[in-house]
């Protein structure tokens, strides 16, 4: 299995590759690959080019409908050309955030274009396994009592009104590899004690060698933090790679409590089992 960060907010020493706030991870297993988010505009494919990474027929997974792992999809298209695209149905729902005023955050371009320029989508609420041992997790449930909905995210209903957006389109990628499991989480807004919880369920596995991706620790509070480091250590993880929406400050407190086992997961950064 290897791993290889195209797209994170963080750039590893070299000139030629860049940087944004977004997220995207290029996987080989087996003589499958895949793309797993594509960043927020042109960086995954810049940088795939950069590291020689062929991203021809190569199939693309989305872990929800953040402009920041989907607005890259069109120039990742151009590479691919006609591929398939797995998702959530609720990926191309109108979502915002009101941090600090109200903007739209939902993927940036409609369904018809992608499916113009070759996207054919794959839609699933429930676990779709993408190739024998690769899972996209279908939808999350919530049952930690610390890692609750973000008031900031909403999505438009139905009706037309914001609410809080549950992120049901939030789903991580599962390798279910002899030695365990290894996740990969894009944003994981469900959690990411809920999201490895739901990976050991899928799979009916109880080990966890590793995980990498955002884990939007940046957002949730000191309180949160603290509890999933805690969660964290029951696991026993080899490997534990943080990006994109990690922020700094928890990367670095994650860094001390889990030693040479973390990882500040890059653009450029390769994994390798």
């Amino acid at each position: 299995m290897k791993l290889v960060t195209l797209s994170d907010n963080s750039v590893s020493l070299n000139r030629d590759l860049l940087g944004e706030h977004g997220f995207s991870i290029y996987l080989e297993i087996n003589n499958f690959k895949l793309l797993f988010d594509t960043g927020q505009t042109f960086t995954a494919a810049h940088n795939a080019e950069v590291l020689k990474i062929d991203l021809e027929g190569i199939p693309v997974a989305l872990s929800h409908g953040h402009y920041d792992h989907t607005g890259g999809l069109k120039n990742v298209l151009q590479k691919t050309g006609p591929t398939r695209v797995y998702g959530h149905p609720s990926l191309f729902s109108n979502k915002y955030s009101r941090r600090d005023d109200l903007r739209y955050i939902g993927i940036p371009h409609s369904r018809s274009e992608l499916e113009e320029m070759g996207a054919q989508f794959h839609l699933s609420r429930e676990p779709m396994e993408i190739f024998p041992h690769v899972i996209l997790s279908g939808e999350i449930p919530r049952n930690s009592e610390f890692e609750g909905a973000n008031q900031n995210l909403l999505v438009q209903n139905e009706r037309g009104k914001l609410e809080v957006d549950p992120l049901l389109d939030d789903q991580s990628l599962i390798l279910n590899l002899k030695e365990g499991l290894f996740v990969i989480l894009g944003c994981a807004h469900s959690g990411m004690i809920n999201s490895l919880e739901h990976a050991k369920r899928t799979t009916g596995k109880e080990r966890i060698i590793g995980v990498v991706g955002g884990t939007h620790l940046g957002f949730g509070g000191e309180d949160r933090l603290s509890k999933t480091i805690q969660s964290l250590k029951e696991y026993d993880l080899e490997i534990l790679g943080a990006s994109h929406c990690t922020g700094l400050k928890a990367a670095s407190i994650l860094a001390k409590e889990f030693g040479d086992r973390f990882i500040f997961n890059n653009v450029g950064t390769v994994i390798e089992l």
